[in-house]
């Protein structure tokens, strides 16, 4: 499952596309992200100076209508958090801990390679009601859902490797240089919702302690800011 999962991700990231208007239905894009954390862990959103991984991603879409978009894209990059000063102070149990953090306070370090694709509906507000379709500004928003591919890039046993799905959601905008051509900026989040990223010993031992259980229902959440290229045809 996992080779098929690398050969389809690595399919996408060789073609993109993304629907802009009837006589340009199609297009190809690439781009780079910063990608940050925020759970049970700690929260590095917006924190530029703190925990900053990167990656590379690709949409392959299709214009459905002047409002909608079909996209199907793929990313791979790293995604985790590193624990700033008062993290590795903070007094947690040694369930709440991964198996290769016990020896150090808090609840330890997430490093993992992701791989993911993505499914998603975009509605674009160069429709012809909000701004002309053939506005330079397009800004759009989105909703969809993803698969997720983990691993261990600490080797501590703090991933909970193998596929995870997520919700996931963002807005964006493009700025048109010509009728082929565009640049675009993408703010877009994830959210987890089936078994949990980090693998703390409360999941190893089956936890029945009420802080332990509220601790492992909290869902883990990505953030991405990119900036890709488009050309369309």
């Amino acid at each position: 499952m996992k080779n098929h999962l690398l050969t389809f991700a690595l399919f996408l990231c060789t073609i993109a596309a993304i629907g802009q208007t009837k006589s340009n239905k199609f297009g190809i894009t690439a781009g780079g992200f910063i990608q940050h954390y925020n759970g049970n862990l700690g929260n590095s959103f917006f924190k530029f100076n703190t925990t900053c991984f990167g990656g590379v991603s690709t949409d392959l879409g299709v214009y459905l209508n002047k409002s909608f978009d079909f996209n199907l894209g793929a990313s791979i990059g790293h995604f985790g958090y590193c624990q700033t000063d008062a993290d590795a102070n903070r007094v947690v149990s040694l369930e709440q801990r991964c198996p290769g953090c016990t020896d150090r306070l808090g609840m330890g370090e997430l490093r993992s390679q992701m791989i993911s694709g993505n499914i998603a509906i975009r509605y674009k507000l160069a429709n012809g009601i909000l701004l002309k379709e053939d506005s330079k500004f397009a800004p759009y928003i989105y909703v969809g859902m993803g698969i997720n591919r983990l691993s261990d890039n600490m080797k501590r046993q703090c991933v909970n490797v193998g596929n995870h799905f997520t919700i996931n959601c963002g807005t964006g905008i493009k700025y048109n240089l010509t009728e082929r051509f565009n640049i675009a900026y993408n703010l877009g989040m994830g959210c987890f919702v089936t078994k949990k990223v980090y693998y703390t010993n409360a999941l190893v031992n089956e936890a029945d302690d009420e802080d332990d259980i509220k601790m492992e229902k909290r869902k883990d959440i990505y953030l991405q800011n990119s900036l890709s290229f488009g050309l369309n045809f």
